[in-house]
């Protein structure tokens, strides 16, 4: 299974010219950090997909990013990406993997090498899971040792 969601996240973040090694690295993790690709909807909250991603997160991402990037836009809709319908987000796990690298774009901040899974175990708690959330750095680290 693990090779074939690293496909589906490459070419969904290839769909957005967003593909490097680092950053699929990073949101496969982000995956197995969020739901071990086991679920698709939260347990006990709004979440949705493999990478967790709340609806408000998603709309924020559309109001305030996406919308000033035209061709984002297109890109997202030709992955099947229909804003007014949530299923086109949680049946597609390249569009589920795109939102979550959209998520990481925001960031000023480089995303961290493949290598260092500290780094990159902080960088989820601040920019993905946040401050807010229930996730840890050593939560991240826990659910990607093997990876």
């Amino acid at each position: 299974m693990e090779g074939s969601i690293k496909k589906v996240i490459k070419y969904g973040l290839s769909a957005l010219n967003m593909y490097s090694e680092d950053s699929a690295d990073l949101v496969f993790k982000t995956g197995m950090a969020e739901s071990r690709y086991r679920h698709l909807r939260q347990m006990s909250g709004p979440a949705l997909g493999f990478f967790q991603c709340e609806p408000a997160t998603m709309d924020d991402v559309w109001k305030n990013y996406v919308s000033y990037r035209p061709p984002l836009k297109v890109q997202l809709w030709d992955l099947g990406y229909k804003e007014d319908d949530r299923m086109s987000f949680l049946g597609s796990i390249a569009v589920q993997a795109a939102f979550c690298r959209l998520q990481y774009r925001r960031d000023k901040q480089a995303i961290p090498d493949k290598s260092d899974l500290e780094a990159q175990a902080a960088y989820w708690k601040r920019v993905y899971n946040t401050i807010h959330g229930k996730g840890t750095i050593e939560h991240f680290m826990e659910a990607n040792k093997n990876g």
